[in-house]
């Protein structure tokens, strides 16, 4: 392959080295639009990397946000350079990702599409049926981010013949090995975007509880940015075991701050922030409803070992129960903490970038999909 294109709305911090590795395979055209600011997902610099050349276009929302979205130039380049392959992001709100699948098509380009499935649907109309029908007939493949987005796929009775799986995850340079936890620690972490659905208030409802009911000194480490920072802020003024330290970058700054901690909670819909928090040996806490998570990463949860995934249904008792009982039982707190950093390193092993080339150099063909030991073990 001569030239890979990669489109994507914008460029994360968490996608960099993603991209970077599929850049070591071949040249890498990566189209982008200028990163939302105030948003918590990075730097709105550019990486230098000498393998691949930034094409940068404009988003235009001529309908507002919810269809009809334009990623204005695509179409154009796609004629233009006419690349070896195209991956992109999976968002039919987007009217010029379905021109590039058209193009594709027309061109006779391979194109891969890498998306989140349908898992967050409770039911599909005739209509999305019918396009979800014409989005697996353009594309080449259909790259799930997790097997439970495969299998929403074939639970509303689509064909497999056209879907893969790439564990979605990211590598942290400093990982924190559970060798290294004492047993002592009292704090509670949170990483993530600050945004509404965070559920924030709600966990810090629960440790108000632990520290007044149970007296057991938990601390919380609040550690991103968004549009629910001031509300944070408010909450922490008469709760100083409240510590915020905004946004990091840095990982082994943010190693450093998880030191002080016993487990990692993402109350509300959580994304990424999960895979992060394996990767510091902390067992992960948030809610069952896996529909409604921002990702399918809490997907990969095995309940009750890497994990708990408490009952959506009671949020308040249920939450509250799930982190007192790792504050209280050292056993289980360390076994859940070897038990989430060996879930870490299994879909950091092959690195995502090596699973996306995989499926890029079988031309899309089905490759066998590396079963996740959230998949196999149930721990209730």
């Amino acid at each position: 392959m001569n030239k890979l294109c990669i489109i994507q709305p914008f460029l994360p911090d968490y996608r960099r080295e993603v991209f970077f590795g599929m850049a070591q395979h071949c040249p890498v055209d990566l189209v982008i639009s200028p990163i939302p600011s105030s948003e918590g997902f990075g730097s709105e610099i550019l990486p230098n990397n000498s393998r691949i050349r930034f094409v940068t276009v404009p988003t235009l929302k001529p309908l507002g946000e919810k269809v009809g979205i334009i990623q204005w130039g695509v179409g154009k380049y796609v004629r233009r350079e006419r690349p070896d392959a195209i991956f992109t992001f999976a968002n039919p709100r987007y009217f010029s990702f379905w021109t590039t699948l058209i193009w594709g098509k027309l061109l006779g380009i391979p194109t891969y599409v890498h998306g989140h499935g349908l898992f967050k649907k409770h039911r599909i109309s005739f209509a999305y049926r019918i396009m979800m029908k014409a989005l697996l007939r353009l594309v080449t493949s259909y790259i799930c981010y997790a097997p439970i987005v495969r299998q929403s796929f074939i639970d509303y009775g689509f064909s497999d013949r056209k879907l893969t799986v790439a564990h979605n995850s990211v590598i942290n340079p400093y990982p924190l090995i559970p060798s290294e936890k004492t047993g002592d620690e009292l704090g509670v972490l949170f990483v993530g975007r600050l945004r509404q659905g965070s559920e924030l208030e709600l966990l810090i409802r629960v440790l108000d509880r632990i520290r007044q009911s149970d007296r057991i000194p938990v601390t919380l480490q609040v550690i991103g940015n968004g549009t629910e920072e001031s509300l944070l802020h408010n909450l922490a003024k008469t709760r100083p075991w409240i510590v915020q330290h905004g946004q990091i970058y840095d990982p082994a700054q943010i190693q450093q701050i998880s030191r002080n901690c016993f487990v990692g909670c993402y109350p509300g819909n959580a994304g990424l922030s999960v895979i992060h928090m394996m990767s510091l040996s902390l067992p992960v806490v948030t809610h069952d409803d896996l529909s409604s998570h921002q990702g399918p990463e809490p997907s990969f949860i095995r309940n009750g070992v890497s994990g708990i995934l408490y009952d959506h249904k009671n949020r308040e008792e249920s939450l509250y129960q799930a982190i007192k009982s790792l504050a209280l039982d050292p056993g289980k707190r360390a076994r859940m903490q070897r038990a989430s950093f060996e879930e870490y390193q299994s879909l950091v092993n092959p690195p995502l970038w090596e699973r996306f080339w995989s499926i890029l150099g079988d031309g899309g063909e089905r490759a066998q999909i590396p079963p996740s030991p959230a998949a196999c073990l149930d721990g209730d």
